[in-house]
């Protein structure tokens, strides 16, 4: 994958991924037959990317493929905005222009009030006085469940504003496997915000985020109280009576006990599994900046009632301003079924390197190598 600017346009240049059926597990890059999506100039078209298929359970066969490409910088279908960013879906075809803009916004119609996702494209309403969608760059972050599952997409410069502030608080939307509306999540909202960016007035919620197959989301706020940052943990499964209704968030809060401090970037990114055995879920977020190095801290729920999350291990980096952490991953890498965790260091540098990613194996006794 990769991102090609032309002159009058952005392209996005995807190679097709050949599986090899030998048992050494090979896959080949088809570099002459690559399939390429050209978006909108200036409109960052490719910024985020996604593969979904949607599933027809009926049927028992996949009904859609498509590449879902996030282009932060792009008019969205909403009324009254300006660049405010879009999603869009690209098939899996040789044409260069066609792929064909999701509807995510404009599905509010009061002030303060409840989005409807039964409003329709032909009906979507503009921005509402008690938020500025402008630059809010819808499609920062976007993320699949995987074949017949959710969509998320982020917009970490959405405001929320009043009369006397304007709080750059970020959102993100979840969609049906068919890409239709779910539900908007704009975690620190309500949250307090008298000392503005020293607690959640700037939180910038959705740069990074993560789709579980539970139903769960993972969503990172790297601008939350001086840009300490913390992750949100919530539910978003479709049995919405009966779902766990608990926003889980890590500590921030100095009272609170941070394992970072100020300016640490926590949540810039994140990813999900179960590093520590005990078939409980391990939540790991990226503090680029913290500890001069870089670190990675994994979380994990105390217990239902309680909303506020355990730290259970900091990984530091050994550079400094290598940025270690600004990027996670999750894979299994040699075969055990058991997740390892990628981390990156993009800064990281020597004679002969410039940037490193660290891999650290999981091995038969749930401990991270």
């Amino acid at each position: 994958m990769a991102l090609v600017r032309l002159r009058t346009t952005v392209t996005l240049l995807l190679v097709l991924f050949c599986a090899g059926v030998l048992q050494s597990h090979s896959f080949n890059l088809e570099t002459r037959l690559p399939i390429v999506k050209r978006g909108h100039t200036e409109s960052y078209f490719g910024f985020a990317v996604a593969g979904h298929q949607s599933f027809d359970e009926l049927k028992g066969e996949v009904e859609h493929s498509w590449i879902l490409v996030g282009a932060p910088l792009d008019q969205n279908l909403q009324p009254g905005t300006n660049r405010s960013g879009a999603l869009w879906k690209c098939p899996l075809t040789s044409s260069y222009d066609d792929c064909i803009q999701v509807v995510t916004d404009g599905k509010r119609k009061f002030d303060n009030g409840p989005y409807d996702p039964s409003i329709d494209s032909i009906n979507l309403s503009p921005p509402m006085n008690d938020e500025i969608k402008d630059g809010q760059w819808l499609g920062v972050m976007v993320r699949s469940q995987g074949r017949g599952g959710k969509v998320m997409v982020c917009a970490h410069r959405y405001i929320n504003r009043g009369e006397e502030y304007q709080w750059g608080q970020g959102l993100c939307y979840t969609l049906t496997q068919n890409l239709d509306f779910v539900e908007a999540m704009v975690p620190c909202k309500g949250r307090e915000t008298e000392k503005g960016q020293a607690q959640f007035g700037y939180c910038q919620a959705g740069t990074s985020g993560v789709l579980l197959e539970d139903d769960t989301v993972v969503i990172g706020s790297p601008g939350s109280y001086n840009w300490r940052g913390n992750i949100f943990m919530v539910s978003v499964s479709d049995d919405f009576l009966h779902r766990d209704k608990t926003c889980y968030y890590s500590p921030v809060r100095d009272i609170e006990v941070s394992p970072v401090e100020s300016h640490s970037y926590l949540g810039m990114s994140t990813t999900a599994a179960y590093f520590l055995g005990d078939q409980k879920m391990v939540y790991a977020a990226g503090a680029p900046r913290a500890n001069g190095t870089g670190q990675v801290v994994l979380f994990t729920k105390i217990k239902p009632s309680v909303n506020l999350m355990d730290v259970k291990l900091v990984i530091s980096g050994e550079q400094f301003a290598s940025s270690f952490g600004y990027e996670l991953a999750t894979a299994d890498l040699n075969g055990d079924k058991e997740p390892d965790l990628i981390v990156g260091a993009p800064f990281y540098f020597n004679k002969k390197t410039g940037g490193a990613v660290y891999i650290y194996m999981n091995n038969e006794n749930h401990c991270l190598n």
